[in-house]
């Protein structure tokens, strides 16, 4: 029996972009893990203003993968929808009551428009510097591989994992 790790590309895509989707899928599989069975109430708790719920993070985390990849990357500009995944932002209330499906399958549209969005892509395309649409900063002349932002997604989803593991153990009973 072997007990070889790897990080084999997702299939159908060039080997570099396919490793980075796999490597999305993977966090994805792991995210669902921890917010199986979660209730409506659940989802919308949140310990205090400053904090966004699960559900809210469920949705931010959908909200990024769509402006990294559709919105800078393919330049869709996001619609103003995307806004409640970003309440503390806005000084808007976090969505409530939504049962887990509503937030699963928001995740999975994004996901497969990202499937297709990385499908028109190639290997070579990876090191091409890109510039937000919405840069936040006005000022901000920042550029960043298409590279840097697929290991930004995966990075994100997974540091959001965390904060959802440990809002689930907050949880009142």
């Amino acid at each position: 029996m072997s007990n070889n790790r790897t990080i084999l590309p997702f299939a159908g895509y060039p080997p570099r972009i396919g490793r980075y989707l796999t490597q999305m899928e993977d966090v994805r599989r792991q995210l669902k893990k921890y917010v199986e069975w979660l209730t409506p109430e659940q989802l919308s708790w949140h310990p205090n203003d400053r904090v966004e719920s699960i559900g809210t993070l469920l949705l931010h985390i959908a909200a990024v993968e769509c402006s990294w990849i559709g919105e800078d990357i393919l330049r869709r500009p996001m619609d103003d929808e995307w806004k409640i995944a970003f309440p503390i932002r806005f000084g808007i209330p976090q969505i409530k009551g939504q049962p887990l499906e509503y937030y699963l399958k928001t995740l999975e549209a994004i996901r497969e428009q990202t499937k297709a969005d990385l499908k028109t892509l190639e290997d070579e395309d990876l090191d091409r510097l890109i510039t937000p649409l919405d840069p936040g900063d006005p000022s901000s002349t920042s550029q960043f591989s298409i590279e840097w932002i697929l290991y930004h997604v995966v990075d994100h989803e997974a540091h959001h994992k965390g904060q959802i593991a440990v809002m689930k153990r907050l949880l009142p009973l």
